[in-house]
């Protein structure tokens, strides 16, 4: 058996293991990713595998993932001085730390800024935008492509919520064709008493998962750019299915744009899993969901 050591984090609720990658290619991260976001191991919506000293990660499916560089940020700032010890004592001071990283997906390093004592930070991910095309293929329908991810946004007061949303979202892949994409998310979204609110579920390929996720960070950049682009809109705070909120900005840079994604992280378990040896594992793992 495979024993690998693990970081568990909730970034605003989008829970997410984070495994050393050790040289481990491609296919044999999707396998042990697959196999531990069961909940019958440590259970999960999304896994990354993290190079600290190159501080790169590579999400399980080779996608791109917000959240995800978010909570890498968390754990740059747990490896720094002092603050493993302060989940002990409780003692130490509050952290202001920022570094570039590498994140699967993404053209250009993510500027990560984690902010406040373990075990929950503020982490804000700044992006530099390239294109990002976003077409309006159908009344109160968006397609927003970002770079490793894709989605598809359904306006609530054109598209109501179904009573299934990974049925539906599956639906929605195939009439859009978008199922051969790497990382396709639908949200639905909608304004409820002056408050933007969203639900996505997010379809990885090569993990093979399809969650109705807490909280999309992806997403909310996507929602974020398509609202600006319709009505110039730069910051948004977006409610996600978890209670918490991603606060977005999108700002312009010279000739270009780019954007910041802030909120919550926090550490929810550290220790080591036993997993099958990934060549025991299937070549692809069933799709799961919370359904």
């Amino acid at each position: 058996m495979a024993a690998l050591t693990f970081c568990k984090w909730s970034p605003c609720g989008n829970t997410t293991l984070l495994f050393p990658a050790h040289g481990l290619d491609a296919a044999r991260q999707a396998r042990l990713a697959a196999a531990a976001l069961d909940a019958s191991c440590l259970g999960g919506e999304q896994a990354g595998f993290v190079d600290m000293r190159a501080r790169s990660l590579r999400m399980a499916g080779g996608e791109f993932c917000v959240n995800a560089a978010r909570a890498f940020g968390a754990q740059l700032a747990l490896e720094a001085g002092g603050a493993r010890q302060s989940l002990v004592d409780g003692a130490g001071d509050a952290q202001d730390f920022s570094c570039d990283v590498r994140v699967s997906g993404w053209p250009s390093p993510v500027g990560v800024h984690a902010r406040g004592f373990g075990p929950q930070w503020q982490v804000a991910a700044r992006l530099a935008l390239p294109p990002c095309p976003v077409v309006r293929p159908a009344p109160g329908v968006t397609l927003v492509r970002l770079p490793g991810i894709v989605h598809l946004l359904m306006d609530g007061a054109t598209h109501l919520l179904p009573e299934n949303c990974l049925a539906a979202a599956a639906m929605l892949r195939r009439d859009y064709e978008l199922d051969k994409e790497a990382a396709c998310g639908v949200i639905w979204w909608r304004r409820r008493q002056q408050q933007l609110e969203m639900l996505p579920v997010v379809h990885v390929r090569d993990a093979g998962t399809d969650f109705l996720e807490g909280a999309c960070g992806s997403g909310a950049l996507a929602l974020a750019l398509s609202l600006h682009e319709k009505g110039r809109r730069r910051r948004l705070s977006l409610l996600q299915p978890s209670g918490g909120l991603l606060d977005v900005e999108i700002m312009q840079e010279g000739d270009a744009l780019a954007a910041e994604v802030d909120g919550d992280v926090h550490l929810v378990a550290q220790g080591r899993v036993w997993l099958p040896d990934a060549d025991e594992l299937p070549a692809m793992a069933a799709p799961r969901s919370d359904a």
